[in-house]
């Protein structure tokens, strides 16, 4: 096995939150798979935690905001459907401090939100590949690469196969063209806020989470189609700021203003599998902002094809774009 990756840290993976929210929406829904998906993402990084000695996935309590009466009531009708129970901590409306949080209407409280420590953990995988001697930290060569029917072969490296995981760089990857990837950037900021609440996050127009560090707080995020690179903005900073007003009555200062592109898919599913020409040739991306929660679910998926031709889930199978 050989990872060739070139160290990136404004990647989306490392400027992303990390958080996982089972209800997602206007509508209080449920996260697409999310009683399956969230259970094994955690126990996956649970193993991890065990592998490197080190913590790195938290509880995090979600606190969505409510903006009218309506939506409480939308919230207590979600309250009776079936299989929301063990995500709704209980039926009664919390209110916040309103001289830190804009909350008129109050909120309710998510079980099962959680926080990995992303960066963190891609360092010490990076290292533990490192240490194994299976880490090329360069950019990937397309003209280096050797395809046949049988094999691989890479700068005198020679393999049966070749995944692709190239985040929101798969737009330019030419065995997988005929993908319809819709890259979007999207931008946060890194506020200090002295004597707020560090033991949750506030799900209004942004999200406020707390981060590690004392009197931080990452707040997220824009979603934007159209960009010319993948820079801060001031008018990222200025769509942020303008709903960040709407939830938080606090002081603030700003530490940091972060961007990334995402590989985000049209009908938000991710795209797995292998090329229908070159069959040695296959993809693993398009996770979205669903990241954390996803990729581990599905890279036991991937593997278990791989290994034991066992199907892939057809939603995420890139053959159903080929149909």
């Amino acid at each position: 096995m050989l990872l060739i990756d070139q160290f990136n840290g404004s990647s989306a993976t490392h400027v992303a939150s990390g958080i996982t929210n089972p209800i997602t929406g206007r509508k209080f829904v449920k996260t697409w798979l999310a009683d399956e998906l969230i259970p094994f993402s955690s126990a996956t990084f649970h193993q991890f935690e065990e592998l490197f000695h080190e913590p790195l996935l938290y509880p995090l309590p979600i606190i969505k905001l409510f903006d009218s009466i309506k939506t409480q009531n939308d919230w207590s009708a979600r309250c009776a459907s079936p299989g929301y129970v063990q995500y709704l901590k209980n039926e009664a409306v919390v209110y916040l401090d309103p001289e830190k949080v804009k909350n008129d209407f109050g909120g309710f409280e998510i079980n099962g939100g959680c926080k990995l420590e992303v960066s963190k953990f891609l360092t010490l995988y990076r290292n533990l590949l490192k240490g194994k001697e299976v880490l090329l930290d360069e950019k990937f060569s397309f003209p280096d690469l050797e395809v046949s029917d049988t094999s691989i072969a890479y700068k005198g490296q020679k393999a049966k196969r070749i995944i692709f995981c190239e985040g929101a760089g798969a737009i330019e990857n030419p065995y997988f063209k005929f993908l319809p990837f819709q890259l979007a950037k999207g931008e946060c900021l890194i506020l200090k806020i002295e004597d707020f609440y560090a033991d949750r996050v506030i799900n209004g127009e942004v999200f406020i989470m707390p981060t590690t560090a004392k009197d931080e707080y990452y707040i997220g995020s824009t979603h934007e189609w159209t960009f010319d690179d993948d820079q801060p903005s001031e008018k990222g900073k200025n769509e942020l700021l303008g709903n960040l007003s709407t939830v938080l009555k606090a002081p603030y200062q700003i530490v940091a203003h972060k961007a990334a592109i995402r590989p985000t898919v049209k009908d938000r599913r991710p795209f797995i599998g292998f090329n229908p020409q070159y069959k040695n040739v296959g993809i693993f991306n398009g996770m979205g902002t669903k990241g954390i929660s996803l990729a581990p679910y599905f890279a036991n998926n991937f593997v278990s094809h791989l290994v034991h031709n066992t199907p892939l889930m057809e939603e995420v199978d890139i053959k159903r774009i080929l149909r």
